[in-house]
């Protein structure tokens, strides 16, 4: 059987032809995602033009309606995008990285702490049910809107014809304001926090599909963390997964569902949850050393380089630095326990560490360490008999000093997944198996 699998990422759109039994996917494509300038908005028509004319190059390529058997969609979590009443976006794509929800209310108190407060769910910036909480509170939500959805969810619509969101529960969990236990939004608790929560969409059953698409059958949109483990992890009772993308995240599979401080708890394809640790600090901060040298070395020569292979040199030959850098670019999500309020940081900085191999070895074991406390957050029993980390994301998959401390950090085996689109893929597998 054969699908294709859809990936709505932050910076990129993947489409990806999946065929069971084949080695490798035997069709990529990718286009690029950008935000609006000076926002983390985005443009969902423009999501929507990218992804017709992707499934117009499969079609090409021999994975075209004709010739495939599902349709699978991995989404960009967290964000939400305002619906019509005939299918049609009216606002922008607030994304994860919307950060309204920091802003401060009346009273000195920002959105999402108030959030959190009121209702005691983890409830932060970026999730879209505190961006929704913001733009009722300053009546900014748009004239015409009867729902929002997340943008995976928003293409399901579009290939389908669906003129109202049909949301699978890994994505509705993202929004923030579930109930893990009970498969559903806690309504009664949001309005009476002042959510105005005539809004939130509708819950899919278990397989249910949002349609068709030129008779083949699109399953609703599911989490793209979801889908990136379903598409690199096989052995998920002894493997820990890390993704490093815009963000980053370390996740382990469970059926028990055992909560925990600072512990993001998602569902995962009705057979059980995800453990994750989610970082705002991925491969864009790496991104950001690399750009600092770049602009050093223009700023003192007026050449423009390509820092990267230079910064893999100079970091695989420094080996261990008595330097320590704390590279939280963008800060930490919440604002309890879990949250030491720290930005970025740096110590141990003499006249012997201050030189850019130093520097460079010190920011990407700074990025493992990040990973290995939001893993140590994990209850002891989810942790148990884990073996080996199964990388994936371009963020770590073209970046082998990052694998290298993370193998040390976490003292396992790190593996790097051989399919390279693992969102699309694991979508595309998901359409043919629920």
């Amino acid at each position: 059987m054969r699908a294709l699998g859809i990936d709505i990422g932050t910076t990129s759109i993947c489409m990806a032809g999946y065929e069971e039994g084949a080695e490798g996917l035997p069709f990529v494509t990718n286009r690029q995602n950008t935000f609006l300038d000076g926002t983390f908005e985005q443009d969902p028509e423009a999501i929507i033009d990218k992804v017709m004319d992707m499934l117009a190059e499969a079609e090409q390529k021999g994975f075209g309606a004709s010739r495939i058997d599902a349709v699978g969609i991995s989404s960009q979590m967290h964000g939400i995008v305002y619906i019509d009443g005939e299918g049609r976006a009216v606002s922008p794509l607030y994304t994860w990285k919307d950060e309204k929800g920091k802003e401060h209310m009346g009273d000195g108190m920002s959105y999402e702490a108030f959030l959190r407060l009121h209702t005691g769910l983890p409830l932060y910036s970026g999730y879209g049910t505190v961006t929704h909480f913001y733009l009722g509170k300053k009546g900014r939500i748009p004239e015409g809107a009867e729902r929002f959805a997340g943008i995976g969810d928003y293409v399901a619509m579009r290939l389908t014809g669906r003129k109202a969101p049909l949301v699978e529960e890994s994505m509705a969990a993202g929004f923030g304001g579930f109930d893990l236990g009970k498969g559903g939004f806690v309504l009664d608790r949001l309005a009476r926090t002042g959510v105005d929560v005539g809004f939130y969409p509708e819950l899919s059953r278990k397989g249910e599909r949002a349609g068709d698409w030129e008779g083949v059958p699109v399953c609703c949109a599911v989490g793209d963390n979801q889908a990136s483990f379903y598409g690199a992890v096989d052995r998920p009772e002894e493997q820990v997964s890390i993704n490093v993308g815009t963000g980053s995240q370390v996740s382990v599979f469970d059926s028990r569902l055992m909560p925990a401080q600072g512990v993001e708890i998602r569902p995962f394809f009705g057979s059980g949850y995800l453990y994750v640790g989610a970082s705002l600090n991925g491969g864009k901060v790496y991104e950001r050393l690399a750009a600092f040298f770049e602009e050093t070395v223009e700023a003192f020569t007026g050449e423009r380089v390509n820092a990267y292979e230079t910064m893999a040199r100079l970091g695989g030959g420094k080996r261990d630095t008595a330097l320590r850098i704390r590279p939280l670019l963008y800060g930490e999500r919440g604002d309890g326990a879990e949250n030491t309020g720290e930005l970025g940081g740096m110590n141990g900085l003499t006249f012997d560490t201050f030189h850019p191999a130093d520097l460079i070895r010190a920011y990407v074991r700074g990025m493992a360490d990040e990973l290995y406390r939001l893993y140590e957050r994990f209850p002891a029993e989810i942790r148990k008999g884990k073996q080996e980390i199964v990388a994936s994301g371009n963020g770590i998959r073209k970046n082998p000093l990052l694998a290298q401390e993370v193998a040390g950090r976490f003292g396992m085996k790190v593996v790097i997944g051989e399919t390279q689109e693992e969102a699309a893929a694991g979508a595309a597998r998901a359409a043919l198996r629920y």
